[in-house]
């Protein structure tokens, strides 16, 4: 079977091949989850397997071993797996696929490329090899962030931006929910990270938040979840569990063959296992592309990298499949947004080359990100709330804060913040359902108070009416359906 390139792994692979002639050596090839990494891969050892050269396709987990091996023979690439005790030791192939943690232990095969996957996560035995440059080596990678990257990799090519996938529909766009995260205000700080002992047991009293939110808003779509360590992993699939919702463990606890088959059922489209509940096993590389839901439960400190490659695994496409929705109890969405859609809009040009940077004064920036206080969605900075339509109050000096709810709003008491969140609304609402001023200046004064000089119906801009105003201008129209039916049951009686 052919390899046929989307046009940007075309132009990825011809980056890759210039540079070669220019006398790169090592160089790394970055492109987002889901846009084929692998496939360029495979169209690469293809190349060298007609051309009677030597590949090595080096990966750091178990998993990915029978991944990459099933892509291969899904080309009809013949290969071998170096991996202890592995059914498809073929020493003889041109082309193998290599666990870093046997290579390690054993001596390296001759090759002529050398293609390490997720090279972000860098190990000894790597950078011993192809330190030599006497190799052509290509790293692969969605989050090139790691500190020193460029003393190991010369160049990066990168020829397409996650925003730009999503927007050619090579990815699914994503919705992210925020209900409740948990406090890491004093947690201990190990390398620059939370400790993990630490993340679960302030992360444990929330755990019934991830599957109440599931419940809510998963719409049953088959999810990952990701725990602080084991113990936070067996509570989350234990809660699931007790709530309905099949799901399983996938740790260094679980062995190979287990995982093998958890994989394989997970695999299914009708699959009886809803979720896979892991710490950090299944967060780089692993692909089952129907996962519709990303439970983030493992909240991150400094690890922008781990953020991104956890919620790449639900951004594949798959038939039927529209948007991957993120429910976030880490604070990692909130924590990392702005850093994240500034890779995703405009990817990456240098590798960190480990010198420390000078200290240059730090300009203001504009919080891109915002949370809405009624549905909880993140999203970026907008006048309302893109899920529920929640209207936010436009900056004012004279405004310090606006209360989250109606009920907050109103009591605040600031009529010009009022009118300017609650009467848009009723305004938009008129226009809905055909009705005129006097039926919008009706309902603001049962709702706010007695109108004032900022309500002008005809040059007020509408705003999509938040869930919770709806539901307010309901209650008032039946409470006062109810008082016209009494006021005539009165003049009936007399």
């Amino acid at each position: 079977m052919s390899i046929e390139l989307r046009d940007y792994q075309g132009e990825a692979v011809e980056q890759l091949r210039e540079n070669i002639r220019t006398g790169t050596r090592n160089q790394i090839l970055c492109m987002g989850t889901g846009s084929g990494k692998t496939v360029v891969a495979a169209y690469l050892a293809d190349e060298c397997n007609r051309k009677m050269r030597r590949l090595v396709f080096v990966v750091d987990r178990v998993a990915l071993i029978d991944q990459t091996s099933a892509t291969l023979d899904q080309y009809g690439i013949p290969h071998g797996v170096i991996q202890a005790n592995h059914w498809r030791s073929r020493p003889w192939e041109r082309i193998q696929v290599a666990s870093i943690q046997t290579l390690a232990r054993r001596k390296w095969p001759d090759a002529d490329l050398i293609v390490v996957d997720e090279c972000h996560g860098v190990h000894k035995a790597v950078v011993d090899r192809i330190g030599k440059r006497d190799t052509v080596v290509i790293g692969l990678t969605a989050t090139p962030f790691t500190k020193g990257l460029g003393k190991h990799y010369e160049r990066v090519v990168s020829v397409i931006t996650t925003n730009a996938l999503i927007a050619e529909k090579h990815l699914v766009p994503f919705r992210v929910f925020a209900a409740s995260e948990p406090d890491m205000s004093g947690a201990k700080v190990v390398a620059g990270e939370w400790t993990d002992r630490e993340a679960a047991e302030r992360s444990m009293p929330i755990v019934g938040d991830c599957v109440a939110e599931y419940l809510k808003h998963g719409e049953e779509r088959k999810f990952i979840a990701f725990g602080a360590n084991v113990a936070h992993c067996e509570e989350i699939q234990r809660q699931f569990m007790a709530a309905g919702v099949i799901c399983e463990l996938y740790t260094y606890r679980t062995g190979d063959d287990a995982r093998r088959d958890m994989v394989a059922e997970f695999r299914k489209p009708d699959s009886t296992i809803r979720g896979l509940v892991s710490v950090a096993a299944l967060s780089k590389g692993f692909d089952v592309s129907d996962v519709g839901c990303i439970i983030m439960a493992r909240p991150l400190k400094n690890s922008l990298a781990e953020h991104i490659q956890i919620l790449g695994r639900g951004l594949r496409k798959h038939p039927g499949k529209v948007d991957c929705l993120v429910l976030d109890h880490s604070g990692n969405c909130v924590r990392f947004w702005d850093e994240m859609q500034d890779f995703f809009e405009t990817g990456i040009v240098d590798l960190d080359d480990g010198k420390r940077p000078e200290k240059k004064p730090a300009a203001p920036k504009e919080k891109k990100s915002a949370k809405c206080p009624d549905c909880h969605c993140v999203h970026d900075a907008a006048p309302s709330c893109p899920s529920c339509g929640y209207p936010y109050p436009r900056k004012a000096s004279q405004v310090q804060h606006v209360p989250g709810t109606l009920k907050e709003l109103i009591a605040a008491g600031d009529r010009a913040v009022i009118a300017k969140n609650i009467w848009p609304q009723l305004v938009a609402l008129a226009h809905e359902k055909g009705k005129a001023e006097n039926w919008a200046i009706g309902l603001y004064y049962r709702i706010a108070g007695k109108p004032d000089r900022y309500l002008d119906f005809d040059r007020t801009q509408p705003i999509t009416p938040s869930r919770e105003v709806r539901n307010k201008v309901t209650s008032v129209l039946i409470a006062r359906a109810k008082g016209f039916s009494k006021q005539s049951e009165r003049r009936a009686a007399t």
